[in-house]
């Protein structure tokens, strides 16, 4: 039996927010998530690293408020739960860019376990700079049981 959900949105890329980046708010929070890395946290240590200037932690990413974006409106089950996520980080985010977001749901697929059918939905969130650079790429997989 095939799973209904919306096909329409599959593959598609889809805005989901644009954010301004500066350096007391890469400053913060590095100091919430206990980062002492003077790259994070001090700019003129940082001017002297690899980078020439302040970065901010590679997880980052996550103080975005993004919107929800495109629903595949699965029709299977009552309880979804989060299975996991990949973060790929390709440039570090540094003051003064302006990070572009943009989800899309590259697969569905169904598996059979111990507890019975499971569909599986792999959202892919990609966040790229101004220079229209990948900093990073966050794969979500979400699993719904009957």
């Amino acid at each position: 039996m095939a799973v209904e959900y919306n096909r329409e949105v599959l593959g598609k890329d889809y805005p989901v927010g644009t954010f301004k980046v500066d350096k007391e708010t890469i400053i913060r929070f590095a100091q919430v998530v206990g980062e002492t890395n003077p790259l994070f946290t001090d700019e003129e240590a940082a001017e002297k690293g690899r980078y020439g200037g302040l970065i901010a932690p590679s997880t980052f990413y996550s103080i975005f408020r993004i919107e929800a974006g495109p629903d595949l409106d699965i029709k299977f089950g009552r309880t979804s739960f989060n299975a996991g996520q990949r973060c790929e980080f390709y440039k570090p985010i540094r003051p003064g860019d302006t990070i572009s977001v943009t989800a899309k749901f590259t697969e569905v697929f169904e598996k059979s376990g111990r507890s019975g059918r499971m569909v599986f939905s792999v959202r892919e969130t990609t966040y790229t700079n101004q220079h229209d650079e990948k900093v990073a790429v966050v794969k979500q997989t979400m699993v719904r049981r009957e």
